[in-house]
């Protein structure tokens, strides 16, 4: 039959009945796929303490069919790889399958590597998934913080905003934002690197000389994005560093650089080998309100025969 056309009421002598994938298919012409709008719908959270996530109550619609998260949501990770850093993606999984024929949140587990990158999404006429957020999973650590926690329900190449019709684009809206912040952050990023390696390597014996160099990185910091549009504009104060994670060597395993409003500008993480000879040296650079994730760096440590570092080369 070349046509078709739905919904219409049943009766004796000409019964109708219609599919689940047939109302799906009247709504995607309808709604596009994504969350629902709203700040923390499906938010993906952790609270430090263990290898759970947290997802927040909200909505999502996926190819017509709708997800609901109601009392919270929680979803434990795999243990972390002793020398290597490994991303996972806390996703909504759309199954058609005669087994499942549900939406359900799953973690897609990542490969552990020196250079790791996000699980792909699978997306067929039975499987179909949305991406809420990557997560960070640092080498040796049995615990996920924020920080680790990026963000991707509004991109709209992996998850994006639930739209009638026509669909608001906000990846474009992203990538004029990062390309104008990697723009600016190129100007002092290597000057900050180079101090940021070698006080923390020195177990910062030095306090004046490492307050002198932290209002020299605030100088610069202050320079570009005062020259931001306004609302990028950020008011930065004095990095004051908090030093934690102290191990049997007296090696400071995380170093966390704060402004003066207390909120978090960078992280320091050392992972990966046997201390003192760390393999790995992770550092995040966060937004003004210190948890959303701007950019994250990630360095391989080598050392000579003496156990003295050698290199430290951004990956």
């Amino acid at each position: 039959m070349p046509e078709k056309s739905c919904f219409f009421d049943s009766t004796a002598e000409d019964p109708r009945e219609y599919t689940a994938d047939e109302f799906a298919e009247y709504f995607r012409r309808v709604l596009t796929d994504g969350i629902f709008n709203g700040g923390t719908n499906l938010q993906v959270t952790a609270d430090g303490t263990n290898m759970n996530v947290n997802i927040a109550d909200g909505y999502a619609w996926i190819q017509g069919y709708m997800y609901k998260v109601y009392g919270g949501h929680t979803l434990t990770l795999d243990t972390a790889d002793p020398t290597y850093d490994r991303i996972d993606r806390v996703v909504l999984r759309l199954d058609k399958s005669l087994e499942k024929r549900s939406i359900e949140a799953v973690v897609l587990k990542g490969t552990p590597s020196a250079t790791p990158t996000p699980p792909a999404l699978t997306r067929n006429d039975n499987v179909y998934e949305l991406s809420l957020a990557q997560v960070r999973v640092i080498a040796g650590k049995s615990f996920i913080e924020g920080f680790q926690i990026t963000d991707e329900r509004l991109n709209t190449q992996v998850c994006g905003l639930v739209n009638s019709l026509i669909q608001a684009d906000t990846t474009e809206i992203f990538n004029q934002f990062q390309a104008w912040y990697n723009s600016k952050t190129a100007e002092f990023q290597q000057e900050w690197e180079d101090w940021f390696a070698n006080v923390q390597n020195s177990g910062f014996e030095t306090p004046s000389g490492a307050q002198q160099k932290a209002n020299q990185a605030e100088a610069n910091a202050k320079s570009y994005t005062d020259s931001a549009p306004e609302p990028m504009q950020r008011n930065l104060g004095m990095f004051n560093v908090h030093k934690s994670g102290k191990d049997s060597n007296g090696i400071f395993t995380i170093v966390e650089y704060k402004r003066a409003d207390g909120t978090l500008f960078a992280r320091s993480v050392l992972s990966g080998g046997t201390s003192p000879q760390y393999t790995t040296r992770t550092i995040t650079y966060y937004d003004t309100d210190g948890t959303t994730v701007l950019k994250t760096d990630t360095f391989i440590l080598t050392y000579d025969a003496d156990g003295e570092l050698i290199s430290e080369v951004k990956q």
